[in-house]
């Protein structure tokens, strides 16, 4: 029985002895490895409203595509979730949720972690299917944008926009009366460097109507005789 016992135990040591040894590789392969793990991209698209068995409708989830991982090389997500990754043009894409993500990459011929990329999954704006942010410039008023982090009450929000709104209509007056008013400077400044042409043409004007009336006045006179 202890003979089998040591038999044992030896096979498992040299497993373990051999796995240890296939999985130490030179530095060079390290950083080889490395620069290609830099290269890594993540990019995420959100899914918009996604309905649930239970009839709701959830906006925190989105499909996260891993492009450009070298061969031999393989993911461990944290913190761990039931969904899996899916090979699809050698890019790896999987279904995740709003929050902080980390991918951590390992490779076959080393025993270490070679790398790792985190981001965040940002947090979908509810507020931007109200009715209150259409026509809302979202890239100026961020609470109408798609994405916002802080909470924000109904009440909040509703003030929010309303001064938004007020202040934009007021800028938009303003700038009506700034134009009216920039458009009579122009034509002042331009009688200011132009008067002797302008009363020169005035006087022109004048000197040809008189010649007119008065030649008209007087075949006029010949006409009655």
């Amino acid at each position: 029985m202890k003979r089998i016992c040591y038999f044992m135990m030896t096979i498992i040591l040299l497993c373990l002895f051999m796995n240890k040894v296939n999985a130490v590789c030179s530095d060079d392969e390290y950083n080889s490895l490395k620069k290609e793990i830099d290269k890594v991209t993540i990019s995420y698209k959100h899914l918009g409203g996604v309905s649930k068995e239970d009839g709701s409708i959830v906006y925190n989830e989105f499909i996260v595509t891993a492009s450009k991982i070298p061969n031999d090389v393989y993911v461990h997500l944290y913190p761990m979730t039931s969904e899996k990754f899916v090979v699809v043009d050698n890019s790896l894409k999987i279904k995740l949720t709003t929050g902080s993500w980390q991918y951590n990459f390992y490779s076959s011929k080393c025993e270490k972690k070679i790398g790792s990329i985190s981001f965040k999954l940002p947090t979908f704006n509810i507020y931007l299917l109200d009715s209150l942010c259409e026509g809302v410039d979202s890239d100026d008023f961020k609470l109408c944008g798609k994405y916002y982090e802080s909470y924000v009450s109904r009440e909040d929000f509703e003030k929010r926009v309303m001064q938004y709104k007020q202040l934009h209509t007021n800028s938009e007056d303003d700038n009506t009366e700034d134009d009216n008013d920039k458009f009579i400077d122009k034509i002042i400044n331009f009688v200011l460097k132009n008067y002797l042409y302008i009363i020169g043409l005035v006087v022109f004007v004048v000197l040809i109507i008189f010649i007119v009336y008065k030649r008209n006045k007087k075949k006029g006179v010949y006409l009655l005789k």
